[in-house]
């Protein structure tokens, strides 16, 4: 009967009776376990103190129990409480300073930690976080024996979601971000300044040129339409009715100066059941759905227009009509070559392990490919680099996870700022894959160099590739050679392994 114990939520009912019956069984064993040692080792009352010793000796020998009578393992290994004070706090490779850095807690993480281990270069200690690392106490992180206090901690971010914060956008010109609560009387006085100076400067970063020594402290920023941050919480000031929004970085902007951003659908489809390579995606709006006439073959409509961004199984053949090419679907639909991108399947990439996870994206037809070895098991279109600001082609590793970060200058001309950049991961420099929630233009080239996902997809890849985000940490920086592969190419052939 011990044996069969488990419990899922399909059988909740049964076996509440059988659970019920498990239990007072294990209770008999466990008493009657106690009375055999008890009778065996001698029984405190019944040979006092010198049996009492006996049979505490024979509990300290004992082996640990079963799991349901263990203690928490996680709080024995890691008995402190943390909770990150700084927007970035490093978890280092060693406890050291001049260690490599694995990634980061960002402000408000709580964590667990081990016991004090060291306090060489760092004045109240060294500690290990659980996922592995070290941080030092009291800078940018405090540890204690018990939770430690945070008074108004910013919202975690929401690992859940297709994104991890909300996001709004301004819409109006030089909307100043403040560093705290304004009074009326400085708010006035900063937008009076605001009106008077052009704007000036680039890549998000506005000048503040024209404020007083006295008001340049409380401006963080001066937005520009287009600006989006991530937004924490609503704040009232009671005395002026007026409503501020407080940014996750802690910034306040007058909640009648942001909209919401919209948030684009998932683009991206699993391979391996419905769908196999070679597929098609629709990506222009309007694309017609046609079929052969079987008598005339002609092309005839088949119904309404294809919706744009979805999926078909391509069978391989092709069909010209009027110098046009058309891609026959395994349901009978001809697809206009100029209306779809198409995905094939590729080799490995020499190098890349036969069982390891790497990721391909075609710059020509604007997709990307996730494959697990040799099979592909997930594709879905992007957004790459304008031809001026062309994404690089390659063959590299990614070296830096973000849950968030922020970007500057990534689209459009003029200042241009995006606070907290969702699902972000780097493969060159400052080229990343990542989620763009401010358009929704997949299989078209519309970056500033960087690849474009519908957060869906970005979030889905983020947490399927190398390397892993351990709970609770916000970045993670790859050891050397141990990030997921990346692969960028215009349909030309890059170095391949065959045979295998």
């Amino acid at each position: 009967m011990i044996e069969a114990f488990y419990w899922t939520r399909r059988g909740l009912s049964w076996d509440r009776m059988g659970v019920r019956f498990v239990s007072w069984g294990m209770l008999g064993l466990l008493v009657a376990s106690c009375a055999a040692g008890d009778a065996a080792q001698g029984s405190p009352r019944a040979g006092g103190d010198g049996g009492a010793e006996l049979a505490l000796a024979s509990v300290a020998a004992r082996p640990p129990g079963p799991w349901w009578l263990a203690t928490d393992p996680v709080g024995q290994a890691y008995p402190a409480y943390g909770v990150a004070l700084h927007h970035m706090a490093n978890i280092f490779e060693a406890p050291a300073k001049e260690s490599r850095v694995l990634g980061y807690l960002r402000r408000g993480a709580r964590f667990r930690a081990s016991e004090e281990v060291s306090r060489e270069g760092c004045a109240k200690g060294w500690f290990e976080v659980l996922g592995g690392g070290f941080v030092c106490h009291g800078e940018g992180v405090l540890v204690d024996s018990a939770p430690p206090t945070y008074a108004d901690p910013p919202v975690m971010s929401a690992l859940s979601d297709p994104l991890p914060y909300r996001y709004m956008k301004t819409t109006n010109k030089d909307v100043p971000q403040f560093m705290r609560m304004p009074t009326p009387d400085e708010e006035a006085a900063v937008k009076a300044a605001f009106a008077g100076t052009p704007v000036t400067g680039d890549a998000g970063v506005t000048s503040l040129s024209g404020l007083t020594a006295q008001l340049a402290p409380l401006v963080r920023s001066r937005m520009q339409p287009g600006f989006y941050v991530s937004v924490d919480r609503e704040v009232r000031d009671e005395a002026s009715g007026r409503v501020f929004l407080r940014t996750v970085r802690g910034g306040l902007i007058r909640a009648d100066e942001l909209v919401d951003a919209k948030q684009p659908k998932g683009v991206g489809v699993a391979l391996g059941g419905r769908l196999t390579l070679p597929i098609a995606f629709v990506y222009r709006p309007g694309a017609p759905a046609l079929r052969l006439d079987p008598i005339t073959s002609e092309l005839v409509k088949a119904g309404p227009d294809l919706a744009n961004q979805s999926a078909y199984q391509l069978t391989g053949q092709a069909v010209v009509k009027g110098g046009r090419r058309y891609y026959v679907t395994a349901d009978g639909l001809l697809l206009r070559d100029s209306a779809i991108r198409i995905v094939d399947r590729v080799p490995r990439p020499k190098h890349t392990g036969k069982s390891e996870r790497w990721i391909r994206v075609d710059l020509d037809r604007q997709t990307l490919t996730a494959y697990d070895g040799e099979r592909p098991v997930f594709a879905t279109l992007v957004a790459s680099g304008l031809n001026d600001h062309a994404t690089p082609t390659g063959i590299y590793r990614l070296h830096t996870k973000h849950v968030a970060t922020t970007m500057d200058d990534m689209a459009g001309d003029g200042p241009y700022s995006i606070e907290d950049v969702p699902w972000t991961m780097y493969f060159l420099g400052g080229y990343a894959l990542h989620a763009a929630f401010w358009h929704d233009k997949f299989g078209n080239r519309r970056s500033h160099g960087c690849v474009n996902l519908a957060p869906r997809d970005a979030r889905w890849l983020f947490f399927w590739s190398a390397s892993d985000l351990p709970s609770g940490w916000h970045g993670v920086l790859a050891k050397v050679g141990k990030g997921a592969v990346v692969t960028l190419d215009t349909g030309s052939v890059y170095a391949i392994e065959t045979g295998s």
